[in-house]
């Protein structure tokens, strides 16, 4: 299993220090206020253990004065072993060495804010949280220490952490870009010029003497909880399968090894210690973090797989990510069986309006008229009547019928921030059975703009014809 490596790349990694250590990434306003608040009530005097179980639950805290520890360990002459455990350097520092560290807001980065994070910087704390619980748990039943199987989960994905945050348009290609057969640290390794990996010991390794006859045990012990991390890595993974292409493979190795060490209840306990450690995160962003009581990597690999037949991730990244959230949960309620009338009501009553579509119809072919007939009518239809169709070139209703390759898009100003844009495409693949018409309201006149409605009309018509069962 990966170790964590040097990499010759000086300059590069030394820039990138001098990049993420002053903004880090963001802290949990309200996890730092509570700690103040016991430090001045005194509650860890009282019950040291809580000072720990706090700073658990705020990553970037809990990284934070781990790294401004290990400073203060070194210059007061801590022990190599307690420099190489988090846990032991914050009983070793005790609460009057840490709330030294956390009293002064001008000694804390302020760059970024929760609040403002995209979804992508959440989800890496979400990672980060079935991560470091997995590996806590395993820790448990392989006798070894579970605060610190913990906290070397927390600890290793600190590269991570600091990357999406400091580099958040490069991570953001990069994860949106992932193609089977790659990972996460060796493409950002390609673009950046050091691995994640590296970052994290750079920052977290303390300066100790290798020939300390402690470091070569410390090492020997972290080997064994970076075995039990990968597998918790593993399984935060699975739990995306629309950004890993490894998160079947990755469910399968990390579903067996939880198996066997923890049995069958495994995914449970970690729901409910994740929870315990992201109350926090979950009270903070109640709309965005998603609660891990909803955590199941099994069924999202289920879905994902229903709608990848369809609905390719390329295609459903670049829908806005309500819309995406919409269609995972209309498709975890599709057997694929028969036509769901719940389902089609779902799609054309919210998911459409919801993806910005202000109006729209169904329209079907009718062979008995030669005609297409509006089957449904969906919102306030204002640039074509909703009428019968003939079968004759004309209409561009029934232009979209013939030119089933391309969208037929009808505005004078197409997207223009003045007007709408009609847009039509036929429905059904193989047999054509009608139009799905929908318009759009302006939403900039630049050409991202734009792509973005076609792509997310696109993605409508090809549920549409998925819950129709439409071949």
């Amino acid at each position: 299993m990966n170790k964590f490596k040097s990499d010759p790349s000086e300059r590069r990694i030394d820039r990138a220090l001098q990049h993420v250590l002053k903004p880090w990434f963001p802290i949990n306003q309200e996890v730092l206020q509570l700690v103040r608040k016991r430090f001045a009530e005194g509650d860890y005097d009282k019950a040291p253990g809580e000072l720990l179980k706090d700073l658990k639950s705020d990553f970037a805290l809990f990284t934070l004065v781990v790294k401004e520890l290990l400073q203060v360990g070194k210059g007061e002459g801590a022990t190599a072993a307690t420099l190489h455990n988090p846990v032991e350097l914050i009983k070793w520092a005790g609460p009057k060495r840490i709330i030294a560290l956390l009293s002064n807001d001008k000694k804390l980065p302020a760059t970024h804010s929760l609040h403002w994070s995209e979804p992508f910087q959440i989800s890496r704390l979400r990672e980060t949280a079935i991560s470091a619980t997995t590996a806590s748990l395993l820790s448990e039943k392989k006798n070894l220490d579970p605060e610190m199987g913990f906290a070397r989960g927390v600890v290793r994905e600190i590269g991570l952490n600091l990357i999406a945050w400091n580099y958040p348009t490069l991570y953001a290609k990069v994860i949106e870009g992932l193609k089977p057969g790659q990972n996460l640290d060796d493409e950002l390794s390609k673009e950046l010029g050091f691995t994640p990996t590296l970052l994290a010991v750079r920052i977290m390794r303390p300066e100790v003497d290798e020939e300390d006859p402690q470091v070569e045990e410390i090492e020997r012990q972290w080997n064994l909880y970076d075995d039990l991390c990968e597998i918790g890595e593993a399984l935060a993974r699975a739990e995306h399968p629309e950004t890993y292409p490894s998160a079947e493979n990755d469910w399968q190795k990390a579903e067996a090894f939880l198996s066997e060490t923890v049995g069958e209840d495994a995914i449970q306990l970690v729901k409910g210690r994740a929870q315990e450690t992201t109350t926090r995160y979950e009270k903070s962003l109640p709309s965005t973090f998603g609660s891990v009581a909803a955590f199941n990597p099994a069924r999202n690999i289920r879905v994902h797989n229903k709608m990848a037949r369809v609905i390719d991730d390329a295609l459903l990244k670049q829908c806005p990510q309500a819309v995406q959230a919409a269609l995972k949960a209309l498709y975890a309620d599709m057997d694929g069986q028969r036509v769901s009338r719940t389902a089609v009501e779902t799609l054309i009553k919210n998911i459409i309006p919801q993806a910005g579509f202000t109006g729209g119809c169904v329209f079907v072919i009718d062979p008995t008229t030669l005609t297409l007939k509006p089957r449904t009518v969906i919102g306030r239809v204002a640039l074509r009547s909703t009428t019968d169709v003939a079968l004759d070139p004309g209409d561009h209703a029934v232009s979209a019928l013939t030119n089933t390759e391309t969208l037929v898009v009808d505005s004078t100003e197409v997207l223009s921030p003045t007007g709408l844009a009609g847009i039509y495409h036929a429905l059904g693949e193989q047999r054509k059975v009608g139009v799905l018409y929908l318009e759009s309201p302006a939403s900039g006149d630049s050409p991202e703009s734009r792509q973005k409605a076609l792509v997310t009309f696109e993605a409508m018509r090809r549920a549409l014809s998925d819950v129709l069962l439409l071949q």
